[in-house]
């Protein structure tokens, strides 16, 4: 599933190459998703494309009517793909989109080969849910993510896993916050201290924006809005290195089981 780097880099792309586009025209060619209201969207100019949680959030604007948001939850295998064209033959059987959207330069499609991803119109971007504290917003303070642990007696590992705590964090991505931080997946998260809810904070926004930059994780289905693969898979110190050395004092990376997730830590450096 797209965790919340993948989600920020197909945001971004999009943002600069489709912000003061206008929709001309939206197919929906899954029936799963005929309850989308597209004649609400078509004719509408996208002003902003940014992510809202784990969602791509499109703000829709018409002359005359309020804006609309256009939020897109890709789940397990969506992808937003943008060309300005096409090739013939692009929407082979196997990867045909979901929905097509007609710009009045280029189009955008969504393909979801297991149609677990969603589209809905709202009125605000706070009606897009992302219930959770965004670790890539001002609001991630120190001061804040001790507030959210005071108490907690899940496992660190299983707790950044919480949506609801915060938002757009996966499996991946816990495992590698945790190694940076110097942190045992195992330790209850309430019982971190004040130095290691600092480090905490500081390797999990270190984490992400690295992984921004190498434009997120593919290790099955993610392909960013140009259809090209993400790179951070090849810089990761923790997740998928089970019986190798670590790459900071040369111990074993250990795997173990996590509310039947896999996680991944170095018993040497993490305490």
């Amino acid at each position: 599933m797209p965790e919340l780097p993948e989600v920020e880099t197909v945001a971004r792309q999009l943002n600069a190459a489709l912000a003061g586009r206008s929709i001309r025209r939206i197919d929906i060619l899954d029936p799963k998703l005929n309850g989308f209201d597209r004649a609400a969207a078509e004719g509408r100019s996208i002003a902003a494309v940014l992510r809202r949680g784990k969602h791509v959030a499109f703000e829709l604007l018409a002359p005359g009517k309020p804006p609309l948001w256009l939020a897109v939850h890709l789940r397990m295998t969506g992808r937003l793909v943008f060309r300005d064209r096409w090739p013939e033959g692009a929407d082979a059987p196997a990867r045909a989109p979901r929905a097509r959207f007609e710009l009045d330069a280029g189009e955008m499609r969504f393909f979801d080969t297991r149609r677990f991803g969603s589209l809905r119109l709202e009125a605000s971007l706070e009606d897009i849910p992302a219930p959770g504290l965004d670790p890539m917003g001002s609001a991630f303070t120190a001061r804040a993510l001790a507030i959210l642990l005071r108490g907690a007696r899940q496992p660190i590992k299983t707790w950044l896993l919480r949506q609801d705590r915060l938002c757009g964090l996966g499996n991946i991505y816990a495992s590698e916050i945790l190694f940076w931080a110097r942190i045992d997946p195992r330790r209850e998260a309430g019982t971190l201290t004040s130095e290691e809810t600092r480090r905490l904070l500081f390797a999990t926004r270190r984490t992400l924006r690295l992984a921004i930059r190498h434009c997120g994780v593919t290790f099955s289905d993610f392909q960013d809005s140009r259809g090209e693969i993400g790179a951070y898979q090849n810089f990761l110190r923790a997740y998928g290195r089970a019986g190798q050395p670590c790459r900071v004092c040369g111990g074993e990376i250990r795997r173990i089981v996590q509310q039947q997730r896999s996680t991944f830590f170095c018993p040497a450096c993490q305490k």
